[in-house]
């Protein structure tokens, strides 16, 4: 495996990995302690206890 290398960013920094599925945003958010991260997944099994709920927001 390949070290991962990062970029030096300010200590109060906020970093958001966007990309398409299996990009490895998740893989490299492992590399961080859970305390550091949040996870949109994480967020939606905690109020509906179903990850793969997906919530739609009209106006």
């Amino acid at each position: 495996m390949t070290e991962l290398i990062y970029p030096q960013m300010p200590e109060h920094s906020l970093v958001v990995l966007i990309g398409p599925s299996g990009a490895g945003k998740s893989k490299i958010a492992r590399t961080w302690p859970a305390s550091q991260v949040l996870s949109l997944d994480a967020l939606r099994e905690d109020v509906s206890y179903d990850f793969s709920v997906k919530f739609s927001v009209s106006s």
